[in-house]
């Protein structure tokens, strides 16, 4: 059997370039280098001995130009090295990611004429498994069952609990966990499945994200559809191939002493954060109904609203504009933020790898926001904040940031406070939030590295920064806590 070693650790390329310039040099000199660090390649000497321990030190050095010469180097084929007992290989598969989004009203309604067409083809004689929450539940769990049933799929449904939050809001969000995950796994496999098998989500980003683990996760992938049902869903959530639940690490330690250990811990909130578990898996389909964006109260709207202006900020001031000029309140302007929401979104997922931009763009505000968020449901603030709210306040912090760092004007972080505002969401982090903690939770934060929280930062509306071509910034805890203070006293003007 033919086997093959792709180089893992070539040389940054634009160094050896200058000194050789023979192609096929080059790449014999790839696989000495490879030797080189496997603690072959004994037998160079001279300038290229030399020319091996510079590549070697400035690699080191320059590790993100090593790896980008590995994604230009990667297909070069080598034989497998035999070397003082080391034997080295490597293997690799790439695997297309592609969801299909629709976007048209009143097709929950007429489910059973178009089910076979939202559920792939090759789920249609295999189990299918509808999950939502109570509150969906009541409103379209039945609509979307019975709709299935009628176009002749064997389709059951599992409901997760949604709780009224201490602002009066019904919230699937205290169970997005490895708990409801279990729960919702061990159903699902109590009730017959097989590899054609289908889950089908029908709620809001909570669902969605729960039910994208745990497709992703059931025989190593089941098919994934959403039918999302709020507006914080429609705009982000669902338009992704992010799939998250929650978590707190479990430091239980002795059997003796278990209750006070998770007291002390859930108090504590040490180890916790928000979408700590997860993955990225493609839906086959994302089933997007603008009617039922009516049901949804005010206040969610506004949530969901919070997410598509932060496109708007961060791609286009066209439709930051048409948010701004609309009314919430009619079925026609949310149907038409939808599909301007995505038009915007979409290329950035479909690009992903070209730039960091794609990942930072829709971050933005994201990082202080989910330290914000998660700290508002344990306790730390008066009233829960959602999503969406959290990272209104989560782009008036990344604007004072960027204020303070010298990348915006002073009218760029006005004008983020009159936009949020304006759309009735807040701004500023609550007066009774420990700032202290909240910038401990950041540590847990995904582009935290080397303890600095990494940012999208904007220039003005519809443009963000970029340095030497990249568009995430590490922030210093300082410039971090100056912008956090900044805007947490500004509430009390």
């Amino acid at each position: 059997m033919e086997m093959m070693l792709y180089l893992q650790l070539p040389p940054p390329l634009e160094f050896v370039s200058e000194r050789i310039a023979d192609p096929k040099a080059l790449d014999t000199f790839r696989v000495n280098y490879q030797k080189f660090r496997c603690g072959g390649a004994q037998g160079a000497k001279g300038e290229v001995q030399q020319l091996l321990v510079s590549v070697h030190q400035t690699s080191e050095e320059k590790y993100e130009a090593e790896e980008k010469a590995y994604e230009l180097a990667k297909d070069v084929r080598i034989d497998p090295m035999i070397d003082e007992g080391r034997f080295i290989s490597a293997f690799e598969r790439s695997k297309r990611m592609r969801s299909v989004v629709v976007v048209e009203t009143g097709i929950v309604d007429a489910l059973a004429a178009r089910a076979l067409d939202v559920i792939p083809r090759k789920c249609h004689r295999s189990s299918i498994y509808v999950v939502t929450d109570s509150v969906t539940d009541a409103l379209y769990g039945d609509v979307v069952l019975d709709g299935l049933l009628g176009a002749g799929l064997g389709a059951s449904k599992l409901v997760i609990p949604s709780e009224t939050d201490a602002s009066g809001e019904n919230s699937t969000e205290m169970h997005k966990s490895l708990t409801t995950f279990s729960n919702l796994a061990d159903q699902i496999l109590a009730g017959g499945v097989d590899k054609r098998s289908c889950i089908v989500s029908l709620g809001g980003g909570v669902v969605n994200n729960i039910c994208g683990y745990l497709a992703s996760s059931i025989y190593r992938g089941l098919a994934l559809v959403h039918v999302s049902t709020t507006f914080m869903g429609q705009v982000d959530a669902a338009i992704d191939f992010k799939q998250a639940v929650n978590h707190c690490a479990n430091r239980i330690q002795s059997r003796t002493a278990p209750l006070v250990w998770g007291l002390l811990f859930f108090f504590t909130t040490a180890g916790c954060g928000k979408n700590l578990l997860g993955s990225y898996y493609p839906a086959a389909t994302v089933v997007l109904d603008p009617s039922l964006l009516t049901t949804q109260s005010t206040r969610h709207r506004r949530n969901g609203l919070a997410e598509a202006a932060k496109h708007g900020m961060v791609h286009s001031t066209d439709l930051l504009d048409y948010i701004r000029a609309g009314n919430i309140d009619d079925p026609a302007y949310l149907d038409g933020v939808v599909r301007r929401t995505i038009s915007v979104k979409v290329p950035t997922l479909t690009r992903y790898d070209e730039s960091d931009f794609n990942e930072m763009a829709p971050q933005y505000g994201h990082a202080p926001a989910h330290a914000v968020e998660f700290l508002s449901w344990h306790g730390a603030c008066n009233e829960p904040l959602l999503h969406g709210e959290a990272v209104a306040i989560g782009m008036c912090v990344s604007a004072e940031v960027a204020f303070i760092m010298g990348v915006c004007a002073e009218s760029v972080v006005e004008e983020h406070y009159a936009i949020v505002e304006a759309l009735g969401l807040p701004s500023c982090v609550p007066p009774e939030l420990d700032l202290d903690k909240v910038i401990d939770k950041l540590s847990y934060d995904k582009h935290t590295l080397s303890g600095k929280p990494t940012m999208g930062l904007l220039v003005k509306m519809g443009k963000m920064y970029e340095k030497d071509g990249v568009y995430g910034q590490p922030v210093d805890a300082d410039i971090l806590r100056e912008a956090f203070e900044i805007n947490q006293d500004r509430a009390a003007k």
